[in-house]
């Protein structure tokens, strides 16, 4: 009879899709963390790669970053009601990149506002087919698509929730995209920086630049923070800070050098081995292009120039 129970109770929490496993982590007396896999996207993982945010306001949760899919949202809800039986203030999607946001789909279903960048909404509308789409199983699938943005955040907003203020910064370069935003919540010195930080697996900067990066890096450094809500990595002191310093400071001097001697695009790739970085994961996957990156970028760069 309990092994029935507990068969329709699994049932009725996930439906027939994935089973996400997942896990809170209280990282602060309001912030609870859901920590994603430290991989690419795949059909085993569901798309959980990246890590969400819920802040316990006391009358409402709020979300940052909705995560990889429909049922990957329903089951963080579910298991977030357990914690404080609340409803859902609004959702803040940090980036374009959508394993931090298909779960947008779900909350849109609960008439719960979206708020997200200007690019974000500019690039991927109503129905559009996204990576996530492309790449999970349909059954793992169901429900979860791009929908609108109630609320665009074009330039720096301070959000009151129940007393919690929200300080939402766009930068004003590109970073790890063309479009980035953090949060800062100063009653529990908290920030949640989406991607400009990364920690146990190497970033990737595909979308962005390494020198919009390292200006990304000096604005987090201005503000005085005890938690880091970072965008991969469980850790939640500096140790994600201090990767991505040393990691983006080393790209670029190692480029810089390398143009200088007159070394070829090729053989720098090849010949810089960065084995300080080699254990962290997607180091074989991803560092090769990060350094053709850097190359590119610096090529041509004078020091003198800001923007």
């Amino acid at each position: 009879m309990l092994k029935n129970l507990i068969f329709i109770i699994t049932i009725i929490t996930v439906g027939f899709g994935m089973d996400y496993h997942l896990k809170p982590k209280q990282i602060s007396p309001s912030v609870y963390m859901f920590a994603g896999h430290n991989e690419i996207v795949t059909k085993q993982n569901g798309g959980n790669i990246a890590n969400t945010y819920w802040i316990n306001t006391g009358k409402h949760w709020v979300v940052i970053d909705s995560g990889a899919t429909y049922d990957y949202a329903l089951q963080a809800y579910n298991l977030m009601k357990r914690i404080a039986n609340l409803p859902i203030k609004l959702v803040i999607d940090t980036h374009i990149h959508d394993d931090h946001w298909m779960g947008n789909s779900y909350y849109k279903a609960k008439h719960t506002p979206i708020y997200a960048t200007t690019l974000q909404s500019k690039t991927f509308h109503t129905g559009e087919q996204t990576r996530i789409l492309r790449i999970l199983d349909k059954k793992d699938l169901e429900d979860t698509k791009v929908v609108s943005i109630d609320h665009i955040i074009s330039q720096d907003t301070t959000l009151d929730i129940d007393g919690y203020k929200f300080d939402i910064v766009v930068l004003q370069q590109p970073a790890h995209t063309k479009q980035d935003m953090f949060i800062y919540m100063p009653k529990e010195k908290v920030l949640f920086s989406g991607d400009l930080l990364f920690s146990q697996r190497v970033t990737s900067l595909r979308d962005g630049t390494i020198e919009g990066s390292l200006k990304s890096l000096d604005i987090l450094s201005k503000y005085d923070v005890k938690v880091w809500a970072n965008g991969h990595g469980k850790y939640t002191d500096l140790t994600a800070f201090n990767y991505m310093k040393s990691y983006l400071n080393d790209l670029k001097s190692s480029a810089l050098k390398a143009i200088e001697e007159d070394v070829e695009l090729e053989d720098f790739i090849e010949n810089t081995k960065f084995e300080k970085y080699k254990d962290m994961k997607l180091f074989n996957r991803l560092n090769k292009a990060n350094l053709s990156q850097a190359y590119r970028e610096y090529e041509f760069f004078e020091e003198d120039d800001e923007e």
